[in-house]
């Protein structure tokens, strides 16, 4: 899928620049994916193609910044379906120490944490875009990998870091 996720952004390119969307997207604070809210339709457009501006390999994003992941995974963990309408959810970056409190040695340097605040990503929502904005455009800070399989909103959920990845995105890119 990331893979797919590649050659789209190498087809789309940027029409309207990386990370700023054609219809801004609306955010009324802290909201949750799990019982979250209705996003505006096309405010995130990178969820089906990938617009969403990569980060570059030293680019730092802090513990306390907070950033937005979309979804159309369950708003409940025992839901019987997904949801139809993309859900957002503001959440702050946790560093990785703050994260091992909860998951231990499972976390790597390949992996940044978010929520743990009242929000999180949910069954369905694995590998979608965490972003957060740097010099005003949506950067892809995160992949949505992990979490509580209760899609508990008190544990932070765990996402690949993508500034790890970027070599090897590079590399395949210049293959391509």
């Amino acid at each position: 899928a990331f893979l797919w996720l590649l050659s789209c952004f190498a087809l789309v390119g940027a029409a309207f620049g990386c990370g700023l969307p054609a219809i801004p997207p609306v955010l009324s604070g802290l909201s949750r994916i799990v019982n979250g809210e209705d996003a505006v339709p096309g405010s995130w457009p990178w969820q089906v193609s990938l617009q969403v501006c990569l980060p570059s390999a030293d680019d730092d994003f802090p513990a306390g910044t907070v950033c937005v992941t979309t979804g159309w995974g369950k708003t409940e963990y025992n839901a019987n379906k997904i949801t139809d309408k993309l859900q957002q959810a503001a959440l702050p970056l946790l560093s990785n120490a703050e994260c091992k409190k909860f998951w231990g040695s499972e976390i790597t340097d390949e992996m940044i944490c978010a929520g743990a605040s009242g929000v999180s990503s949910c069954k369905g929502d694995s590998e979608g875009p965490l972003v957060c904005q740097k010099d005003g455009a949506w950067t892809l800070v995160g992949i949505v990998s992990w979490g509580s399989r209760t899609c508990s909103t008190t544990t932070p959920a765990v996402y690949a870091r993508v500034t790890k990845l970027i070599p090897w995105v590079q590399k395949i890119l210049a293959a391509n």
